[in-house]
């Protein structure tokens, strides 16, 4: 029986779709560099913000802070109000505190962004804790999901990792614990869930 359900954030629980576009395209922009498209956004979401500077966009080191930099300040005044909750979110996450489990937060979002967003949508306070990326993207999806499983007291074993993309699902294997994908999020849109590993 699991005792603790750690939520990834965006994609699962709010919808953040409308914010996240908007501060790729102001970065592009700052960078003067073309905006990749639709497609590249619903590609980013959920990954590592450096990573996807980097690697899907071609930017050296230097120019990968830059960017993502130009990203954090758009993000931070106004696209983390460029977010709903989902529907019904409410109810689920007061139905699984009612019976007793121990509810957290695992996104590589900035800490501080999450928080103001659950805070702003009226359900920080359902959450045990709220783990996200430090200062120096130097956390994976694996390190949040440990964190979020010390500051709980669960086990790997009892806690279970509710994501939708192919991040979460690596994140929480990495860190020894069950996955339950979405499909209504960004990663696995198509139900294109990876296959479980029997090995």
């Amino acid at each position: 029986m699991y005792q603790c359900v750690v939520f990834d954030m965006d994609g699962t629980l709010v919808n953040s779709y409308e914010g996240i576009d908007a501060a790729y395209r102001w970065a592009c922009q700052q960078m003067d560099i073309p905006f990749p498209g639709e497609g590249f956004v619903y590609r980013a979401i959920g990954a590592p913000l450096l990573l996807v500077w980097q690697e899907a966009c071609g930017l050296s080191p230097r120019d990968t802070q830059r960017a993502a930099a130009y990203y954090r300040d758009y993000y931070a005044r106004a696209g983390q109000k460029q977010a709903e909750l989902y529907g019904g979110m409410t109810d689920v996450l007061q139905k699984l505190k009612k019976a007793g489990l121990s509810l957290c937060v695992a996104t590589l979002k900035q800490e501080g962004f999450a928080k103001e967003i659950l805070r702003d949508f009226g359900v920080l306070s359902l959450f045990d804790t709220v783990r996200g990326m430090d200062q120096n993207d130097s956390l994976t999806k694996a390190d949040l999901i440990l964190e979020c499983i010390r500051d709980s007291g669960a086990s790997r074993r009892s806690t279970i990792l509710v994501g939708d993309s192919e991040y979460d699902a690596d994140g929480a294997k990495k860190a020894g614990v069950d996955f339950l994908a979405v499909t209504y999020g960004f990663g696995f849109r198509n139900g294109e869930i990876p296959p479980e590993d029997t090995s």
